[in-house]
């Protein structure tokens, strides 16, 4: 059909560049529904010439008027009535939009990375594996055991989403976020039986005449405690492997200084036998993320179930203690 002459053509939808935009869809279902531009103004607390520029717009844009201005107010068209009406579908949607992400954010699903310290791994993997998978089946978990300067590099590098281990004073990482988890007491433990002059605590002159073997991280905590960095220079054997260290000290060839945590099941089963230091020597534990990045509610909730286990532990370390 030819249109009359004289009347203005209207480019189709593939010529037209814009877009039409929520917050005018927004604004003409508002105007519909207080049947008034100055009521519909007042409302949006948007000025009449600006809310008229914008329905204007928004006409030019869908290629056929919308509205019909009356002496006491506007109606919609037939095309502004079914705009109006698939409108409403279109808002709803819209805002179901802001709670939905936030809903997905919020949910556990997918797979956290963590990495544990080997002194932990006794403590914390199967606790966290079991209650992770009991709390929020529709996530997973992995857990990596490692050295702490492996776990905080690979932190730092994203292939790990969460590390927890030992925090060195001093130690640093601009690009790591360290958070407080617990602390634990460091003992020093042999083979029952071959601790009975050590006493109910030890001190630093205790340590002198026994053979100790110690971890590197360990023996930069014990050599940091006041009065006790002497003794250091003394320790015979060396390893990187707390678990060597370990059978060392089931063996009955050297003492050790390891943490309650770790040696916790050995203690229950009189494999080992330990005294406290006096003061208590502990160490702090961090829970590790990147710098400048929220952590997902997962690595949170992990997080947050190491804090709780490490008090659960402290918790029965001293009733044992109480008790014994």
């Amino acid at each position: 059909m030819t249109a009359p002459p004289g009347t203005p053509s209207r480019p189709s939808g593939r010529e037209r560049g814009g877009q039409v935009d929520i917050r005018q869809i927004q604004y003409f279902t508002t105007i519909v529904r207080e049947g008034s531009f100055s009521r519909a103004a007042r409302k949006l607390y948007v000025g009449q010439p600006a809310l008229s520029k914008q329905i204007q717009a928004l006409e030019r844009e869908l290629g056929v008027e919308l509205l019909v201005r009356l002496p006491g107010g506007v109606r919609p068209t037939a095309a502004g009535a079914r705009l109006d009406e698939m409108a409403q579908t279109l808002l709803s949607y819209v805002d179901d939009i802001t709670s939905a992400v936030r809903e997905a954010a919020a949910s556990l699903a997918g797979t956290v990375r963590v990495g544990l310290s080997p002194s932990l791994v006794p403590a914390l993997a199967r606790h966290l594996e079991g209650r992770f998978a009991d709390e929020h089946p529709q996530a997973r978990i992995e857990i990596v055991e490692a050295l702490p300067m492996f776990l905080a590099e690979w932190v730092e590098e994203g292939r790990l989403d969460l590390g927890v281990f030992t925090h060195q004073p001093g130690h640093a990482n601009a690009h790591l976020s360290f958070a407080v988890v617990g602390s634990d007491e460091m003992l020093l433990v042999a083979r029952p039986g071959t601790l009975a002059d050590v006493g109910d605590h030890v001190t630093p002159g205790d340590l002198h005449p026994i053979r100790l073997v110690l971890t590197p991280g360990f023996r930069d905590l014990v050599r940091a405690r006041v009065g006790l960095g002497e003794v250091c220079d003394d320790i015979r054997s060396r390893t990187d492997s707390i678990h060597m260290v370990r059978d060392l000290v089931v063996r009955g060839e050297y003492h050790s200084v390891l943490p309650y945590v770790f040696v916790r099941d050995d203690l229950e089963a009189a494999v080992l036998d330990a005294v406290p230091f006096a003061p208590a020597l502990e160490r702090q534990l961090v829970a590790v993320t990147r710098a400048g990045r929220q952590p997902s509610p997962a690595v949170r909730a992990v997080t947050e179930m190491v804090r709780v286990r490490l008090g659960e532990l402290a918790a029965l370390r001293d009733a044992a203690r109480s008790a014994s």
